[in-house]
């Protein structure tokens, strides 16, 4: 490999270092650079001359904009890009491993398992693509990039600038888009309109070379190649390798038919049809799991047909971007209203130990942790898989031995976050009474041949973990704390959390050795619980929350963390089996949309995605917007609309709900891209449309005017303070209609006057004339929305220890209780999440929550 020449370097001096070429291509060239603000390695694509030439510099920039919108676990991202010497460049990460065409050199064929997660993977990165508007054209093993054994697609941007150019001035440079191998019959062609299902006939063909060693058609020349993809079949699989099973020929053969309309209607599709059947080719050729799960699921069919059904529309709405649920063996072992706090399996993989307490003991609302709080031991066994208590009536699992000694906290303590204090003791797993050898204890597990444990214990305002106990390794300061204590397979380290504040469940994944030298597994993330080694000692597994739901994770020590369970639930990881093939999870189902709705006695409970949030609800209480997490990476969003009747709800775009019309004929949706989008979307006939103001250079906020003909734009022209503009539907102009110095507000149902939040507490703004007036003590005050009859705003409050809504007077601040919520019977209500109301305050929606939990065993998931 040639080194980058001198011109491109000092071009690009002042923020990269270019160290030296890693490949060249027909259409740009690639550098391994250190960015130099950032301190990482990333690579620099830099555009042929002639192509840049074709295409153009500032037209490749601007139509890669669209690429840096992509956010997904399985697309190769977008950093930088920018204009050198003529041409046009753009920065992606860095990524350590190797393409899938380099494994493929290697291995020739890969095992059916993997062939069909890999293309899974991929296919799951295209169809986000594809709902985002973006087709690959290019997709081949050279652009599907093996990272830690997870696919990433990459060059997206290339061929979709490159499209737009014409085919005639592409064929004038001696270039064409995609590969002859991996073309449709569409594409070689010569088409112009080439869909979604042109990406899913590359896929097929990848998805084909990955199972027998070679693409679909072959040939000494381009042209021979071609000629056979318009005219050939290809050779069945099973031809050629017997042991691919049916499902998976047949998804693959209908991914590679010629006409389009007879392929897959999307890539989300054709890989449902592939995973299928490799659930069960996964299962048989990797060994037995734990005995009792077949006969489980026999004695519960009917249950678990009652899940599947239930899950359907979650995995049909979701993001369908990553793994989901539906492709990986997953099974209820626990049915009861019980909240959770740990779960170990046994050393055979064959018993499964857990605490918990019913979750009404927890009550809801504040001074959680100063409340007594009773968990009991459970087990789960091979021979009765129904949970059974054993044990101390109260008792809270810490660990379980390879020697079948389970480590427990007696009288324990609740503190929070599902963290106990007390005295740890042992007990035969099999029975008998705990022997009590420490008090004082939070958490603990064991070494790996059971003599020893692991402890975190209170001492001197923080945490200290000791390991063996007596021999202290790390201490968290005075004010954080550490938790999740797990001893490695070797039992020469400890992984743990390390909080840098009490209770709170952010905090950053740590190793240290027997030693005391400690190691950082990666930065800071929020919801962190359960920590498990996989049995190489290499990696851990971990929950966690970073700008996205709960997630299970992987990191190798001293690396970086990636997605390996993506979950439409909050599914919390607590052991993995010595084999690493199963997990023990917990999914708490806390959040319900409850609604009252007009000339109803009572609440409907109209919860039907795990995740989703109430937005608004409409003036007549008859229609509601919900905020549902549409994509596995937390950047977007589903916005749903659903009538309070209990009618089924519909999609009608990504993003999150800012508004309904006052005909209820338009959604406002605000979708968190960068730079962040407006778009209106129809819950009827019409079409749906993106709001773009040219004049302003940031938008803030946006919402409807109550005439629902119009909308306020809140944001700011190039070099001015922020304000308040009406713009009509079409946004084909502006006019001001506030002071400056004003980025959101809520309007009056007059539409004249506008509620501004100020750190002094709620300001009254005309819309065009007067004096802006501040409601006395509204400062701190949560505000609903405004009264119908616009002298009052409806605020949060809490009356008699219940969630309720409180009128402010905006002339006087006089506050008064117009509504006590109120709180689904069945259900220990724990918080009390967004709400909407209607005109009539009888007339509302919330979120409620609540820590239901259950258990799940998992195969799968490496």
């Amino acid at each position: 490999m040639s080194d980058p020449s001198p011109r491109l370097t000092a071009a690009l001096a002042d923020r990269y270092r270019l160290e030296r070429e890693l490949g060249a291509g027909g259409m740009a060239t690639v550098y391994l650079a250190q960015d130099l603000k950032h301190d990482r390695k990333v690579a620099i694509k830099v555009l042929r001359p002639e192509l840049a030439a074709v295409i153009g510099a500032e037209r490749f920039l601007r139509e890669i904009k669209t690429i840096a919108t992509l956010q997904h676990p399985h697309i190769l991202g977008l950093i930088d890009s920018g204009e050198v010497n003529g041409t046009a460049y753009y920065v992606m990460p860095f990524v350590e491993g190797e393409s899938l065409r380099d494994r493929l050199n290697r291995e020739k064929q890969l095992p059916v398992a993997d062939a069909v997660r890999i293309a899974t993977e991929v296919a799951g990165a295209l169809d986000y693509a594809h709902r985002h508007g973006v087709i690959h054209r290019d997709i081949k093993p050279e652009n599907i990039l093996l990272h830690d054994g997870s696919a990433l697609v990459a060059d997206f941007g290339i061929a979709l600038a490159a499209s737009k150019s014409g085919s005639t001035r592409m064929t004038e440079t001696g270039m064409s888009l995609g590969t002859p191998h991996y073309m449709s019959p569409e594409q070689a062609m010569g088409e112009r309109d080439i869909t979604a299902r042109s990406d899913v006939y590359a896929l097929g063909c990848v998805t084909y070379e990955m199972l027998v060693g070679d693409p679909p058609f072959t040939g000494s020349t381009a042209q021979a190649i071609v000629a056979k993809v318009m005219t050939e079949k290809p050779v069945p699989l099973q031809r050629q390798r017997e042991r691919v099973p049916d499902a998976v020929e047949d998804a693959v053969l209908t991914a590679l038919e010629k006409l389009p309309a007879d392929r897959f209607a999307s890539a989300a599709v054709f890989a449902e049809a592939l995973t299928g059947s490799a659930r069960t080719a996964t299962r048989t050729s990797t060994g037995r799991g734990p005995s009792w799960l077949s006969d489980w699921r026999s004695r519960l069919a009917l249950g678990v047909a009652v899940i599947a059904l239930a899950a359907a529309p979650v995995l049909q709405l979701r993001g369908r971007g990553g793994v989901d649920l539906a492709r990986v063996s997953m099974a209820q072992k626990t049915f009861a209203q019980q909240t959770i706090f740990a779960a170990r399996w046994s050393p055979d993989g064959e018993t499964v130990v857990y605490s918990a307490t019913n979750t009404r003991e927890l009550g809801m609302g504040p001074g959680l942790g100063q409340r007594a709080v009773h968990p009991r031991l459970y087990v789960i066994r091979a021979d009765y898989p129904e949970p059974q208590p054993f044990g101390p009536d109260s008792a809270h699992l810490l660990a379980v031995s390879s020697k079948n000694e389970v480590a427990l906290l007696t009288h324990p303590r609740y503190l929070a976050q599902r963290l106990f204090v007390g005295t740890l003791a042992r007990m035969p797993l099999g029975g008998g009474a705990p022997r009590e050898v420490l008090e004082q204890v939070q958490e603990a597990d064991w070494s790996p041949d059971g003599s020893q444990l692991a402890v975190t214990r209170p001492v001197g305002g923080g945490v200290q973990l000791e390991y063996p106990v007596g021999k202290v390794l790390y201490h968290s300061g005075d004010r954080g704390y550490l938790s999740d204590p797990r001893v490695s397979p070797a039992g020469d380290r400890v992984a743990f959390f390390d909080h840098q504040f009490q209770y709170d469940d952010r905090g950053t994944v740590m190793v240290v050795d027997t030693s005391g030298n400690s190691t950082t597994i990666d930065t800071v993330f929020g919801g962190l619980e359960g920590l498990a080694w996989l049995p190489d000692g290499k990696s851990l597994l971990f929950t966690a929350a970073r700008n996205s739901p709960y997630q299970i994770r992987r990191a190798a020590v001293g690396g970086p963390a990636r997605i390996a369970l993506p979950s439409p639930g909050i599914l919390t990881l607590h052991d993995v089996t010595a084999d690493g093939r199963w997990l023990v999870t917990r999914d708490d189902r806390p959040t319900r949309v409850i609604v009252h709705p007009p000339g109803f006695a009572g609440s409907r409970d109209l919860s039907w995605l795990d995740g989703s949030r109430v937005s608004q609800i409409s003036a007549d209480g008859e229609l509601i917007t919900l905020s549902d997490d549409g994509t596995l990476s937390g950047v977007l969003y589903s916005t749903l609309v659903r009538q309070t009747n209990g009618a089924p709800a519909v999609r009608v775009g990504h993003g999150s709900p800012r508004g309904i019309s006052a005909d209820k004929r338009w959604i406002l949706s605000w979708v968190p891209t960068t730079p962040p989008e407006y778009w209106l979307y129809p819950t009827g006939p019409g079409e749906s449309h993106q709001l773009s103001w040219k004049e302003l250079e940031s938008v803030s906020s946006v919402t409807f005017f109550p005439d629902g003909r119009s909308l306020l734009v809140c944001g700011s022209e190039t070099g001015k303070a922020p304000r308040c503009y009406r713009s009509p539907l079409d946004a084909t102009a502006i006019d001001p209609v506030t002071p400056d110095s004003i980025a959101t507000g809520l309007l009056r149902p007059d539409g004249r006057v506008l509620a501004v939040s100020r750190t002094d507490g709620w300001w009254i703004y005309p819309l065009g004339k007067g004096a802006p007036q501040l409601v006395p003590g509204s400062r701190g005050a949560i505000v609903v929305r405004w009264s119908p009859d616009g002298k009052a705003l409806w605020v949060r409050g809490l009356t008699g220890g219940k969630p309720s809504i409180d009128r402010v007077d905006v002339a006087t601040g006089r506050r008064t209780l117009l509504k006590t919520i109120e709180m689904p019977p069945d259900m220990p209500v724990f918080i009390l999440g967004n709400i909407a109301l209607a005109d009539d305050p009888e007339v509302y929606a919330y979120n409620a929550t609540s820590y239901i939990s259950m258990l799940f065993v998992v195969e799968g998931v490496r």
